[in-house]
């Protein structure tokens, strides 16, 4: 993975290499998009107000060239995302397209929701030749490719430079645990800003630490890695930051949305109590962020999710992925525009780079020359994906079915009592209750 990875942020540096020339028009397959007479074609995603704004840009590009298509265009936060998905595929009707995530996949792809792209990759109506094989495996369940990766970015600690700066601050690379305590504790009693650490239901953030502990994810088939033992110290630290202050407790994360990036605390705030020096973030949303912060005259800096062990905890993955659902009424036709978002040079430029950098080395290498004057984070970004490739570890398998249940009904929970003030439950109970918990619900998939 590392050795495929560092060959796709190597060849996005070099933008004088030759390419092949490519046909007139946009490049979408085998399939004749003008062949399918006038065709709403559904599209959702979840994002930010930089996603919305440049996929619309891009779709509407497409529709330039291609009269007859126009699309439905559907995007939400995060949570809103899969709620709204969930009752459409239960409805059988789910966009043509939509953007899937890692831990997702093997959940929709079991439940009959993506179509496998397998025949039209060997018919070569979807061109991944250019697409390193390691990346187009992060999209397989068992034998069938049921998503494309849309980007390659990493787990990042977005944090306030300008901030760090005034303060005399050095953070550093591969930042370690205490580090990341030791530098939030001194701004929180300079300035009186605190840490958001991670969202409350997600897995990411007890996954990277997991992999501190040597182990490559947080899930089995049966239900969780590490001991309850092992991961009390997780919600220690939770328990611990939140008694000392530096560290948002519920309160403070209720009066704001992390989940909005034009809201986070790391852009936006009346006062230094509602702010976060930081966000743990992926890469690709650096420039979601920056162009957040521009408007408070903020400079973001870029390093890793702090961790006790960096190498082992960090790695590089697919920032989304685009998948053809079984309910696309012209299912080539949906592949064809999925070919369209991978392979074209013009519509990516379009996308500049914002889910992450392009899987395919062709066109990552083809858009770097014109990057950098529509998107200032491109550089710091590429430059940041070369570091972890280098000081990483590779990334887990798919996620088992259960754990979108086990985040929404355990995981959320435990955090939000480990960061409420003055919690009663101690780091050992919060431990054991996730590993049984987590037990029981996978014993019903």
């Amino acid at each position: 993975m590392k050795k495929v990875c560092s060959l796709v942020l190597s060849i996005v540096l070099l933008v004088t290499l030759a390419l092949p020339a490519l046909a007139d028009g946009l490049t979408v397959g085998t399939y004749d998009p003008a062949s399918a007479g006038a065709t709403e074609v559904g599209f959702a995603w979840w994002g930010n107000q930089v996603r919305d704004e440049v996929t619309k840009a891009a779709t509407d590009f497409f529709t330039e060239n291609y009269p007859n298509i126009t699309f439905n265009l559907n995007t939400n936060v995060w949570n809103n995302y899969w709620a709204l998905m969930t009752t459409y595929s239960a409805n059988h009707d789910l966009p043509d397209l939509m953007q899937q995530d890692y831990a997702y996949l093997e959940l929709w792809a079991n439940n009959g929701s993506l179509l496998d792209l397998t025949p039209y990759v060997e018919s070569g109506a979807l061109d991944l030749s250019n697409v390193p094989q390691n990346i187009i495996d992060t999209g397989k369940v068992g034998d069938g490719i049921y998503a494309v990766c849309a980007g390659v970015n990493a787990p990042s600690l977005l944090y306030n430079k300008t901030l760090t700066d005034k303060l005399g601050i050095e953070v550093p690379k591969n930042l370690t645990w205490d580090q990341f305590v030791e530098i939030s504790r001194k701004i929180y009693e300079a300035e009186g800003i605190g840490a958001v650490y991670g969202e409350g239901n997600s897995e990411n953030m007890p996954t990277f630490y997991a992999r501190s502990l040597g182990y490559t994810s947080l899930w089995t088939a049966e239900g969780l890695a590490p001991t309850a033992e092992e991961m009390a110290g997780y919600y220690q630290r939770l328990i611990d930051g939140v008694a000392e202050g530096w560290m948002f407790d519920t309160d403070k994360i209720a009066g704001v949305n992390v989940t909005d990036l034009a809201q986070h605390p790391l852009v936006y705030g009346t006062s230094n109590d509602v702010r976060s020096w930081c966000a743990f973030a992926f890469s690709n949303q650096i420039s979601a962020f920056q162009t957040a912060a521009t408007a408070d005259g903020i400079e973001l800096g870029l390093t890793n999710w702090a961790s006790s062990d960096p190498v082992a905890s960090n790695y590089v993955k697919p920032s989304q992925f685009f998948s053809v659902t079984t309910d696309a009424e012209n299912p080539d036709l949906a592949v064809a525009i999925l070919n369209y978002l991978i392979n074209d040079v013009e519509g990516n430029k379009i996308l500049q780079a914002e889910r992450g950098i392009p899987a395919s080395s062709a066109v990552a290498s083809a858009i770097a020359d014109s990057m950098d004057s529509v998107n200032p984070t491109y550089s710091m970004t590429v430059e940041y994906l070369e570091y972890v490739t280098a000081n990483s570890s590779p990334i887990f398998s798919a996620l088992p079915s259960f754990v979108g249940t086990v985040q929404t009904e355990v995981l959320q929970t435990l955090s939000e009592e480990c960061l409420t003030k003055g919690t009663s439950m101690t780091a050992a109970e919060a431990a054991q209750m996730l590993v049984e918990q987590t037990a029981e619900i996978a014993a019903d998939y």
